[in-house]
């Protein structure tokens, strides 16, 4: 054989096993497909909270109207512009008034007078008919007459007082400080009070409003006065107001056959950037905790377990006490806290409620009964439930006492800690250790209470 022959099937030889060395390389080197998707265990805060529209209102407003009718002289203020308790805001002509007042004023005089002659006359009668000198119906007449003269006076003097009150009436002024938001009338308008007083003006003090929201039925049980609430306007989408849940009213609404009730809520508005009219959507903290474990929902799905190739998760409800024995969690004999967990080792308890939530809640998770309608609705009971932890790249199951929910995310009391990885499902990305790692997060607050313990 010839060298050149030779050294070519060394170059050949050479070539095929560093491909093969590469492509070993790269089969054992590439990432793999991830197995599992999971999530952090992290503390966090998280809420349940009522979703509802209303309409931005003035706590205090008024509409002023013209007792008297007439033309309007004067038009002394204009949209927009601040008064104060008794300003002058329009004057009517007075001259017919005035005019009505002189002649009120003569008809009293002239009724003053018959009422001193018949009194007169009436003293004179008494004196005679005393004396014996007059009859006893002369005498009569003459007290008749001037009881009649005292009446007729008093009469006029009535529709005197009358005569000054309308004269007055051609000032229109404010009842109350604020500022006009509505002007319905020009200079040299004719107003009519004949059968009902015209609107001139809407006055409305701005600085404290109040958001009158529609809320269904199904959460009116949830809700009681005092709750903190926040609500946005569309003038200002990037600011969040707060407020405070001041009214539930009774009287049902119903349109098209769905019965809403009308709840006040109350705000400061010292900015005055809250106008009248504005939509707000608003959310009412009916519960709410604060550093609290939290794993997100699918975590807790009934359907994780068969997907990863376990039986379904046991789950039952316990008595909503921390440290209270669990029931139905599967595990023959086991009493207290799952997870090995003391009652008093402090990981997965309550840091405190928010700011605007009831105190009802924290109560009753505590034992004691709660305060109130509402705070018995926001009580979540624990609930004994299976979750699965990723542990050396393996799902163990791990029972845990879940508490309250939002609509992403669910409360952890015991069983978990702090930094540990729950498995949500099945990964579909790539990665190098064969999981899929997420941040549990967290909304500001929740929907309408959230998924049931039971239908997760």
């Amino acid at each position: 054989m010839s060298k050149p022959s030779s050294r070519r099937k060394l170059i050949v030889t050479v070539v095929a096993v560093l491909v093969v060395i590469a492509a070993g390389v790269f089969l054992l080197t590439r990432p793999k497909k991830a197995k599992y998707k999971t999530s952090v265990v992290a503390r966090s805060d998280i809420s349940i909270s009522v979703s509802a529209t209303g309409t931005v209102n003035p706590v205090n407003q008024v509409t002023v109207g013209s007792q008297v009718s007439g033309t309007l002289d004067n038009v002394l203020v204009d949209f927009n512009d601040h008064v104060t308790s008794g300003q002058v805001l329009a004057r009517i002509d007075p001259r017919n008034y005035e005019s009505a007042l002189e002649q009120a004023k003569a008809n009293r005089a002239s009724a003053q007078a018959s009422l001193t002659q018949a009194e007169l006359t009436s003293a004179r009668a008494e004196t005679l008919y005393s004396s014996g000198l007059i009859a006893f119906s002369d005498y009569l007449q003459a007290k008749t007459d001037f009881e009649l003269a005292k009446a007729k006076r008093d009469q006029v003097q009535a529709s005197y007082e009358q005569a000054q009150t309308n004269l007055a009436y051609t000032t229109i002024t404010a009842p109350m400080s604020g500022i006009v938001v509505a002007r319905k009338v020009e200079p040299g308008q004719t107003v009519a009070a004949s059968l009902q007083s015209p609107d001139l003006f809407t006055i409305a003090d701005l600085s404290e409003m109040q958001v009158e929201v529609s809320i269904d039925e199904a959460d009116v049980g949830k809700l009681d006065t005092g709750l903190a609430a926040t609500f946005d306007v569309d003038a200002y989408p990037e600011s969040a107001f707060s407020g405070k849940l001041v009214q539930v009213r009774n009287q049902p609404v119903v349109s098209s056959n769905v019965t809403t009730y009308i709840g006040i809520v109350r705000v400061a508005n010292p900015g005055m950037l809250l106008k009248p009219g504005m939509t707000a959507n608003v959310k009412i903290i009916v519960r709410a905790v604060d550093d609290v474990l939290l794993v997100p929902n699918a975590a807790l799905s009934t359907k994780l377990a068969s997907t990863l190739g376990f039986s379904s998760a046991a789950r039952s409800q316990t008595s909503g006490r921390p440290g209270a024995a669990t029931r139905g969690t599967g595990r023959p004999g086991m009493q207290g806290p799952p997870g090995g967990l003391n009652p008093g080792d402090g990981r997965g308890q309550h840091r405190g409620f928010r700011p605007g939530a009831t105190a009802a809640g924290d109560s009753s998770r505590a034992g004691a009964p709660p305060d109130t309608v509402a705070g018995a609705a926001a009580v979540s009971p624990t609930v004994t439930q299976t979750v699965f932890i990723l542990s050396n790249g393996k799902p163990v199951p791990r029972e845990v006492e879940t508490g309250m929910a939002d609509g992403s995310n669910t409360e952890v009391v015991r069983g978990l800690e702090e930094g540990e990885l729950v498995i949500t499902g099945l990964g579909q990305g790539k990665s190098s250790n064969g999981t899929t790692t997420q941040q549990n997060r967290v909304p500001m607050m929740g929907g309408f209470g959230g998924p049931p313990p039971g239908g997760r």
